[in-house]
């Protein structure tokens, strides 16, 4: 199974999509009754660091996304299903596997440095995100 861009990147560009810093980010975050650090929301991001649930719905509120979109599966088509049909080896379907998600993250921080990463708007039926 492929990974999927992991959460923290997608909080990271709906944080800075949000136009706050990460001091913002965590000040808003002690309004909310979720005391980390600059550094901690750091780690979160860069995937050093897993995010709880309580803190993964603050940064919703705070960062008003729908908790849904960091969730969501890269729809794009995928090297690995089509070579697992074609019957290729497990250690050669691995090795796509890896290189696919490799491609996958370089397209992602492409559409990141190009501003074309747009989250998506905030579902009324998630209000306590």
């Amino acid at each position: 199974m492929t990974k999927d861009i992991p959460i923290g990147l997608k909080i990271k560009v709906s944080r800075e999509k949000s136009g706050l810093s990460q001091i913002e980010t965590v000040e808003k975050l002690a309004e909310n009754g979720i005391i980390i650090s600059r550094e901690t929301l750091s780690k979160i991001e860069n995937g050093n660091r897993t995010v709880s649930a309580v803190e993964l719905n603050a940064i919703c509120k705070v960062l008003n996304i729908d908790i849904n979109i960091l969730f969501e599966e890269d729809e794009d088509d995928d090297l690995v299903t089509l070579f697992r049909k074609n019957n290729f080896s497990v250690k050669t379907v691995e090795e796509v596997e890896k290189l696919q998600d490799m491609i996958k993250m370089f397209i992602y921080q492409k559409k990141i440095y190009n501003g074309e990463f747009k989250p998506q708007k905030r579902n009324p039926l998630w209000e306590e995100c």
